[in-house]
């Protein structure tokens, strides 16, 4: 699982339609194009496809191609062939006052595995800060096969505490994780990538049926 709680801001690529669910409730679908940076220069275009509950048919001309707007709400992250897909499902979206820079912000939520070896790194910021660098990743079934999605974290430990402190014993190979933080987006040698600036990580056991009633 790779969800997050995000701004996001850019312009629609695509202008909404209005559809309806398996409810029959009335949502608004449009596609908004953001511009992910990356270390030459260059950037991405990222499509992100928003859904927007309740929208109707005098909203429409709010949300048409061409027009800037901030969207919050929930993304959900999968694989699509080599590269990802992303699906926001909007709980607003404004046309106002919107900033002439593109971006998405929020907070991760991450459930999967860490490496099976070398699990992680120790490293240094450039102001001598320590940190642990690590990768794990989450599994999605599509059609028959099962794909990986990978996210790179960084761990920082509290101010003035040793590394040690943010490495727990149960942190060992492919140990299952539930990790949220700062969600970071950007672009590398034109794929998308995927990283996090830890606030809290635990290791995620499924809960066992307790008090069963036969």
């Amino acid at each position: 699982m790779i969800r997050a709680d995000v701004n996001m801001t850019g312009t629609i690529k695509r202008s909404a339609t209005t559809r309806t669910d398996k409810n029959e409730k009335p949502y608004l679908s449009f596609v908004v194009n953001v511009k992910l940076p990356d270390a030459k220069g260059k950037g991405r275009d990222l499509d992100v496809l928003v859904t927007f509950q309740g929208g109707k048919k005098s909203d429409l001309s709010l949300f048409m191609e061409k027009q800037r707007v901030t969207v919050q709400g929930t993304l959900d992250i999968r694989k699509k062939g080599e590269d990802l897909a992303f699906y926001l499902t909007a709980n607003k979206v404004s046309v106002k006052n919107v900033s002439d820079e593109d971006g998405i912000t929020g907070e991760l939520h991450f459930r999967g595995h860490l490496k099976n070896d070398n699990i992680y790194e120790e490293k240094s910021d450039r102001n001598g800060n320590p940190y642990l660098l690590f990768s794990a990743y989450s599994s999605e079934k599509v059609g028959d096969n099962f794909v990986s999605t990978w996210v790179r974290f960084l761990r920082f430990p509290e101010k003035g505490a040793g590394i040690d402190t943010v490495k727990p014993e149960w942190m060992q190979p492919r140990c299952r994780v539930s990790i949220d933080g700062e969600l970071q987006l950007a672009s590398y040698d034109k794929q998308v990538r995927l990283s996090c600036r830890v606030s809290d990580m635990k290791e995620f056991i499924k809960e066992e049926y307790q008090n069963k009633k036969y």
